[in-house]
């Protein structure tokens, strides 16, 4: 029978198969290419500058440093405020039992401080990082220069061993005796000049190792000052309503209480406290950050196969030594910076007015206060409340610390290279 297309029904049959399989073919082949082409864009990561990574690395330590431990910090602020020990304020939260009440009182102000937390957590180590980085990047341009100085005056050196040659060589011509003589005599002379070379290039490589310790010295602390001031622009509202919060002098939604402010009287209102604020604030952060970052330079330094330190460093887990660097920079914070943060408190929960002094005159009143405290309570007075913020500020650095380093780690393969932070990576161990 022939269709009216022309073909006949076994014809019709053997188009159709074969029309079939090529779709079928067609397809398979473009599912593969489609298969391929999103495995490729599946490999392909995303990754992020590392500002950005150290920004989030910071927000996240801010965050949860203030979550796991802010109890305590609550504790110290009403020792601060009273002026009472850290038992008596503890005994007056407990007189009522454990309550809805008294969790409130603890965490007063925390979901606004975790809230806000992220943007200084973010400022505060992104900063420190960005402003190290730079220093390094820029001193060791300087650097460069002049090691590209040195090497012209090897290839200098290197023009005298080649006259060295010639007259070796009309030596030899001269006899063999003589040539013989010559050369054992310039034998001996090389052995003394590579001794020599070699005396000198591990005398300039111990000067340069010297100059590159200072250099980082350097570069962390006036990273760590940056960090400070940075930090103190976006921390120093915060913290002064949250401080009156903790105390109960204003409602524990500081949040809303900031937002009164400056409806009522403008963002100024926001910053009567910061010449306090920055008072305590820069000795703690510039001894916990250059603390941070000596504990990091000793790591990489350490982690080298010819350091004394390299056989126990590397039975160190790397979240040990997060926790440990933790540790020491919060101690170190706490114990530099205490006395400030105790006169700074008083200020700032009685109500002292410091606008329109100027730095002199705030810096007189704050020194006036603490010299205040001093007399009536003795130096003990200045480090009231230093046991709670011991076991609040040194756990909660720990917390820190080592989220900020987990997280880099594990941002690792998401994080564009960056050449000015491979000697001061965060991972020097295997495990980083």
């Amino acid at each position: 029978m022939t269709l009216p297309i022309g073909l006949s029904k076994p014809r019709l049959r053997l188009v159709s198969t074969c029309a079939v399989v090529g779709a079928s073919s067609l397809a398979v082949c473009a599912w593969s290419r489609c298969s391929k082409a999103s495995q490729q864009n599946a490999d392909r990561k995303i990754q992020l500058p590392a500002p950005a990574v150290d920004a989030l690395a910071g927000a996240l330590g801010e965050v949860a440093q203030i979550l796991v431990l802010y109890p305590l910090d609550t504790v110290k602020v009403r020792c601060q405020a009273s002026g009472e020990t850290a038992a008596v304020v503890i005994r007056r939260l407990l007189k009522r039992g454990f309550n809805m009440a008294l969790l409130k009182k603890l965490y007063a102000g925390a979901v606004g401080a975790a809230a806000c937390a992220i943007l200084v957590g973010a400022v505060h180590f992104a900063s420190y990082e960005g402003s190290r980085k730079a220093i390094l990047k820029w001193s060791t341009a300087g650097n460069g220069g002049a090691s590209s100085k040195g090497s012209g005056g090897g290839g200098g050196g290197g023009g005298g061993s080649g006259r060295a040659g010639g007259a070796s060589a009309e030596a030899s011509a001269a006899g063999l005796g003589a040539g013989a003589t010559a050369a054992a005599a310039g034998g001996a002379a090389d052995a003394a000049d590579a001794a020599a070379a070699a005396a000198a290039a591990a005398a300039a490589e111990a000067r340069a190792e010297q100059d590159d310790r200072f250099r980082r010295a350097a570069a962390t602390f006036g990273a760590a000052a940056f960090a400070a001031l940075a930090t103190a622009l976006v921390e120093s509202p915060v913290e002064l309503f949250r401080h009156n919060a903790q105390a109960g002098l204003v409602q524990s939604n500081f949040m809303a209480e900031m937002a009164a402010t400056v409806r009522r009287e403008g963002p100024g209102g926001l910053y009567w406290g910061f010449l306090p604020h920055c008072f305590e604030a820069w000795p703690h952060d510039i001894s916990e950050l250059a603390t941070y970052g000596f504990m990091r330079d000793f790591e990489a330094t350490a982690m080298r196969p010819g350091s004394p330190h390299h056989a126990w460093m590397r039975g160190v887990g790397p979240q040990v030594w997060d926790l440990a660097t933790g540790a020491a920079s919060g101690a170190a914070a706490v114990l530099f910076s205490m006395p400030f943060d105790t006169v700074k408190t008083y200020l700032q929960t009685h109500g002292a007015d410091l606008s329109g002094r100027g730095f002199l005159g705030s810096a007189a009143l704050f020194v006036k206060t603490g010299r205040r405290i001093a007399a009536r309570k003795g130096l003990s007075g200045l480090y009231v409340g230093v046991t709670p913020r011991l076991f609040q500020q040194v756990p909660s650095a720990m917390v820190c610390w080592w989220s900020i380093a987990a997280f880099k780690r594990w941002m690792e393969p998401y994080t564009l290279p960056d050449e000015a932070d491979a000697p001061h990576h965060t991972g020097h161990h295997k495990a980083h």
